[in-house]
């Protein structure tokens, strides 16, 4: 068991956990491989019910850096949330139970930090991690500039699991939005490019891996969700201080055009239509306007998604 740590870590890693019991050894012991070894790993077991828990345990028991909390199911980012709240280190960073790191990540996000001491958020990039086993390499999007407000308004290019920023900004913007569903890391990273720039660091740090049960896979809902919480974002947040109109009318309708074919992919007419009403008051489109005028005269052959379309 390693107990050489200090009273504060350099590095607080976060791991929400729920039923990836088939993936979470190999996450975590990608963690116990890193070359920088000044972390700590706090696991939060949202509820599963696949033994996971059990397979963390066994590892907490080999490195000490490795501590697992336990919850009822409340969703990714109250899991989140339940780390931070037991987090020591100065800087925060991120690894999902299905996912992996390099064993040199900590070292690169350590030797950039000592060389900028100035930042407060710093990426790499991240490959792919096929269900075959191989790799597919990828270059990822403003890795030879620092960037902001409007490169994140315009695509969610960040990655979770090579994002790595100071845990004071926590104390500025809040932590993420347990309400959100989904979308709460592009959520809370808004807010976070209103008190800082993002640095690249123009480099892969770790796979993120593909598989039949991934969360993020693109909806109707999926995309409603995303395009409420931009629009939140210019109307409540403060993103109206510094994005142009221009930029906000089309990302929005962009997304909300986005929401609308997927729900009408699904055969969920009703929800199609509204999304592309949605679209046409940022956007107007003839693409829009068809799905409108095709979803209207299809209602009474479509099913309706469960979930209801979220309002924030």
């Amino acid at each position: 068991m390693d107990q050489t740590r200090s009273n504060q870590p350099t590095f607080t890693i976060i791991t929400p956990l729920y039923n990836h019991s088939r993936y979470v050894a190999e996450a975590l012991r990608s963690v116990m491989a890193q070359t920088f070894r000044d972390w700590e790993q706090i696991v939060v077991d949202d509820g599963s019910t696949d033994g996971g828990g059990r397979i963390v345990e066994q590892l907490a028991r080999q490195d000490g850096r490795i501590v697992l909390i336990r919850q009822a199911n409340a969703g990714a980012a109250a899991a989140r949330n339940a780390a931070l709240a037991r987090s020591a280190g100065e800087w925060i960073a991120f690894l999902d139970s299905d996912d992996l790191w390099f064993p040199s990540a900590l070292a690169d996000y350590h030797r950039y930090i000592q060389a900028h001491p100035q930042a407060r958020f710093i990426y790499g990039r991240r490959h792919r991690l096929n269900e075959d086993g191989s790799v597919t390499e990828l270059p990822g999007m403003h890795q030879d500039r620092p960037s902001g407000t409007a490169d994140l308004f315009r695509k969610m290019y960040l990655s979770t699991l090579c994002c790595c920023f100071r845990r004071e900004l926590l104390d500025e913007t809040g932590p993420f939005d347990p309400a959100l569903p989904c979308c709460e890391d592009y959520e809370l990273f808004l807010r976070i490019s209103l008190r800082c720039r993002f640095e690249p660091m123009g480099r892969p740090t770790g796979l993120r891996r593909r598989h039949g049960a991934n969360i993020s896979r693109q909806t109707g809902f999926t995309r409603m969700v995303e395009a409420e919480v931009l629009r939140r974002f210019v109307e409540r947040l403060g993103g109206r201080d510094v994005l142009e109109a221009a930029l906000v009318r089309n990302r929005l309708g962009q997304l909300y055009y986005a929401s609308a074919r997927q729900y009408f992919k699904a055969r969920c007419f009703g929800q199609a239509l509204q999304a592309a009403k949605l679209a046409g008051r940022y956007r107007p489109c003839l693409k829009a306007a068809a799905i409108r005028t095709t979803s209207r005269c299809l209602l009474p052959f479509g099913r309706t998604d469960a979930r209801e379309m979220p309002k924030l």
